[in-house]
């Protein structure tokens, strides 16, 4: 508050009525989130099974989507894979016997006559059928081949664009954790301040390091408060950040435009403001809301009136007041 100072009353007969307190009214100081600048994306890369065959990127490095990272080598796939070309040979050879038995029954069907056409016609289907049956197995076990195969040296690519980690400390396997190129910013906000703000409410975000500064929107807020948040509950909130004015890992101050002003609970009485103007008192019907020991005000005062914050009984709209401070 700034401005404050005392009015008093004056009858007729100068007699000193009760003293007023007053103020300037100021704009609603905006509200601050303290949080840090997170990769919008942070994800450890599952592996396949197996042994570490080639490791193409180092602690830190910068990756593109699609670009191969590792690739890991399976013993029990290879020796799968064995065994399934095995039955793929046996179903390959099975078919070509139904082939040579259709071939030949063909070439006797071509000669007959009579009741041996018939039954040579009727050997024919069931050969076709024993062709059809064995070309679906050679299709199995080709499939089956093919995917033992795949799973002998598999590689792993960069689901996305940003940086590594690689963690190579533990037996076997590296853990290869990837960070995104976008980055965010991360807060969390009370049960108390939640309604201050929405998905699409622009925070203006302020890097206390370097000072630099973007305003965009609240791209999530979270509808379940965070695990061990304890009474007062917390919740997530995150907006995108421009990665070349940010990085990550950055303690960052976000601001959020209030609406209204805000006012001593006390300054109103009856649903109205009493505003000093020329010397006189006048009410004024304000809209708002409480909040804790002072009230909001979206309408009816603007930042500059000067109002009365102990108002009482006596004070009546028009009176004449004067100012002492």
């Amino acid at each position: 508050m700034v401005g404050i100072g005392v009015v008093h009353m004056m009858n007729k007969d100068n007699h000193q009525a009760p003293k007023y307190r007053t103020m300037t009214v100021s704009h609603q100081a905006d509200f601050a989130l303290t949080g840090k600048v997170t990769p919008v994306q942070t994800q450890v890369l599952t592996l396949p099974a197996g042994k570490l065959q080639n490791l193409n990127v180092k602690n830190g490095d910068h990756v593109t989507q699609g670009e191969a990272l590792l690739t890991m080598y399976d013993d029990e796939s290879q020796d799968n894979a064995v065994e399934l070309r095995g039955d793929l040979t046996k179903s390959q050879q099975q078919l070509q016997s139904q082939q040579q038995t259709i071939n030949s029954l063909r070439q006797q069907l071509a000669s007959a006559d009579g009741e041996e056409q018939a039954e040579l016609q009727s050997q024919l289907t069931e050969a076709r059928g024993a062709y059809a049956d064995a070309q679906a197995s050679v299709n199995t076990a080709q499939s089956r081949l093919n995917n033992a195969d795949g799973k002998i040296n598999q590689t792993v690519t960069a689901p996305y664009a940003g940086y590594v980690t690689v963690d190579q400390s533990k037996q076997g396997a590296p853990v290869v954790t990837l960070y995104s190129d976008r980055l965010q910013f991360s807060g969390q906000v009370s049960e108390y301040d939640y309604g201050k703000l929405h998905q699409g409410t622009n925070l203006h975000v302020k890097a206390l390091t370097t000072n630099r500064t973007e305003t965009t929107p609240v791209s999530y807020l979270a509808k379940i408060p965070l695990k061990g948040s304890g009474n007062n509950s917390k919740y997530e909130v995150t907006a995108n950040l421009n990665a070349d004015k940010f990085m990550a890992g950055q303690t960052t101050k976000a601001y959020i435009n209030q609406d209204g002003v805000r006012i001593p609970k006390t300054a109103v009485r009856q649903g109205k403001v009493f505003v000093v103007e020329n010397g006189r008192a006048r009410a004024v019907n304000v809209s708002g809301r409480a909040v804790n020991n002072y009230y909001v005000v979206t309408d009816g005062i603007d930042e500059g009136d000067r109002i009365i914050t102990n108002p009482n009984r006596q004070l009546k709209n028009n009176t004449r007041v004067d100012s002492n401070d």
